[in-house]
């Protein structure tokens, strides 16, 4: 899809994160945005922001996780605006914890957030698409779901579905004009929820990168049709390839590098921080 000016696109998790960065290149790009969030506030607030980019956009508070707000997010922007020829899956919940410690509650929020909506919501933008002969859904999956991510595991879980709910899709849909994507970043600085984490001083080898990589990222697989692009340093990207290769010798140097102590600090922060703020 190269030329995408007045292109219906759908952005999940547009309120917070790496998603208003995703939305406001989509817009330069001229795409004609539907941006959906829990939080109509957020929401509002990237709308203001990215209506001076591009054509103004439509504002849907709704959650991702839920089928009857699934099928409302699209039906609306099928009346509002046209049916949407892109879709972006970026809404994402992570809870960072031991996994003996997770409640049923929270893997439950993050399996139906991360995996489940992305798969519902492409479900239902996916007859439009087929009809025009045209159209391109990218999910945005992580490096914790091409590797082991210990104390991350829910989350990893869920991103590692996504990976292989693009690779099965695309083949699917090969020859029908329908692109299906997956960009991984690894932690994203100043917007990601690691921005927040309260464990000492980073690995070296467990590196960052800015939003603006990661929508720039979401632009080209749509305009080039890539099946999958890793947003990290050079490093990481590295070790994404050895991962695919032998991932016990990936979870040999992070464990060595200091990534999984590191994680394993950020988990026991995390529970000790929800511990102090739970009522006596």
């Amino acid at each position: 899809m190269r030329e995408l000016n007045n292109v219906v696109g759908i952005v999940t998790g547009a309120s917070r994160g790496v998603g208003p960065h995703i939305a406001a290149e989509l817009a330069r790009a001229g795409v004609q945005l539907a941006l959906v969030a829990r939080s109509e506030e957020g929401l509002r607030a990237t709308a203001e922001k990215i209506g001076r980019l591009g054509p103004e956009p439509l504002v849907v508070p709704a959650d991702v996780s839920d089928e009857g707000a699934q099928r409302r997010i699209v039906e609306t922007v099928r009346r509002e605006l046209g049916p949407a020829g892109i879709l972006v899956n970026n809404a994402g919940i992570e809870h960072i914890t031991r996994f003996q410690d997770a409640s049923v509650e929270s893997i439950r929020q993050v399996l139906l957030v991360n995996l489940f909506g992305a798969e519902a919501m492409t479900r239902l933008v996916l007859p439009d698409m087929l009809r025009a002969g045209r159209g391109h859904v990218v999910n945005i999956g992580s490096v914790g779901g091409r590797t082991a991510y210990p104390y991350a595991t829910i989350n990893s879980s869920a991103k590692h579905g996504l990976v292989g709910f693009t690779w099965s899709l695309r083949e699917e849909l090969r020859g029908t004009g329908v692109g299906v994507s997956a960009v991984y970043p690894t932690l994203i600085s100043d917007v990601g929820i690691s921005a927040g984490w309260q464990a000492g001083r980073r690995p070296p080898l467990l590196g960052r990168v800015g939003p603006d990589e990661v929508a720039r990222a979401v632009l080209k697989c749509i305009r080039e049709d890539k099946v999958e692009i890793t947003v990290a340093p050079v490093m990481e990207k590295v070790a994404d390839v050895v991962s695919a290769l032998s991932p016990r010798l990936t979870a040999w140097i992070a464990r060595n590098g200091g990534i999984y102590k590191y994680l394993r600090g950020v988990a026991d922060a995390q529970t000790r921080s929800q511990q102090h703020s739970e009522p006596a």
